[in-house]
């Protein structure tokens, strides 16, 4: 089997520069976007053998002279808060570009579901939150009518790497105080994915084309609870870091101007979809928060006593 050349969005950013990392390892050819080619981040990708080119999903031009020559394109999106329609608009500029270049597969990394977070009464459909996966819906429906030959949309979990620089100062006063006021308790399960088996996830599909054809994957690494994740963090750090669970009404007072609260909301229900047995059937290697914890030992430290 010939290996592809894929369009990798996102590729000097977390999940595009896994799967661009993955993907050379097994030798294909990466193409990408980059704003600022004289950045540290560009450099390290090109350093690896991707191809770049100066621009962003907007300049359809450079998204032309991207993707020529590619056989399948990796759908990765950062959510803009002050354009919610962004996303679906460079979704389908890319797509359709894609489909008129010859690409034959595409490969969309989306996220959990709104109907989970509905569970809960503080749920706001209108909010931020909701509209952000409402977005998200709407790509994997673009995905599905793209008309290439192959789609295949991936569904990875909690990230492990949110637990640390820069990620994790969403979670207001972890790092600082040690303490998280948050919608979760320490009881709260949840599915975590490292990023590189979100690299590794992804590279499977596209590298296989016809085994991941309309296949709708939600995966996670393993599934464990914040107070595991903090109790691990705590060990090494040698801080206390705890999480005290907000009230219900302390929920829908603060979720009025704290998107990080209603995504919690989201995230008390996310191991509701994932079956980690249907996940392993796969037969990609799947990884621990505690691996992960020790490969970012420095990160770890430097995040949380560094900063403290």
């Amino acid at each position: 089997m010939s290996l592809p050349t894929v369009f990798v969005c996102g590729a000097t950013g977390t999940q595009g520069g896994a799967v661009a990392r993955h993907l050379r390892a097994k030798g294909a050819e990466v193409h990408a976007l980059v704003r600022d080619p004289s950045s540290p981040k560009a450099k390290a990708i090109e350093s690896l053998g991707v191809k770049t080119w100066h621009g962003d999903f907007d300049n359809e031009d450079a998204l032309k002279k991207a993707i020529a020559g590619c056989s399948a394109v990796f759908l990765n999106f950062m959510p803009d808060f002050t354009d919610l329609s962004a996303n679906l608009r460079q979704a389908k500029s890319i797509l359709s570009i894609a489909k008129d270049a010859g690409v034959k597969h595409v490969v969309y990394t989306s996220g959990f579901g709104p109907g989970v977070a509905e569970k809960s009464p503080s749920w706001d459909p209108e909010g931020i939150i909701a509209l952000i996966l409402a977005s998200k819906k709407d790509i994997e429906a673009e995905t599905r009518a793209s008309g290439l030959k192959y789609w295949t949309i991936l569904r990875p979990g909690n990230f492990m790497a949110n637990y640390i620089d820069p990620f994790v100062r969403m979670y207001d006063g972890l790092v600082e105080k040690g303490t998280w006021f948050t919608a979760l308790s320490e009881e709260t399960v949840l599915p975590m994915v490292d990023t590189e088996t979100i690299g590794a996830f992804s590279t499977a599909a596209l590298l296989d084309p016809e085994r991941f054809h309309e296949k709708e994957i939600s995966y996670a690494d393993e599934m464990i609870t914040l107070g595991y994740i903090l109790k691990k963090l705590s060990e090494v750090t040698g801080r206390e870091l705890r999480a005290v669970t907000l009230s219900e009404d302390e929920i829908q007072e603060q979720s009025k101007t704290n998107k990080s609260i209603t995504a919690q909301l989201v995230m008390r229900h996310m191991s509701d979809l994932v079956d980690i047995d249907e996940v392993k059937k796969w037969g990609i290697p799947l990884s621990t928060f505690d691996a992960f914890v020790e490969r970012e030992k420095a990160r770890v430290l430097a995040t949380y006593v560094k900063s403290s």
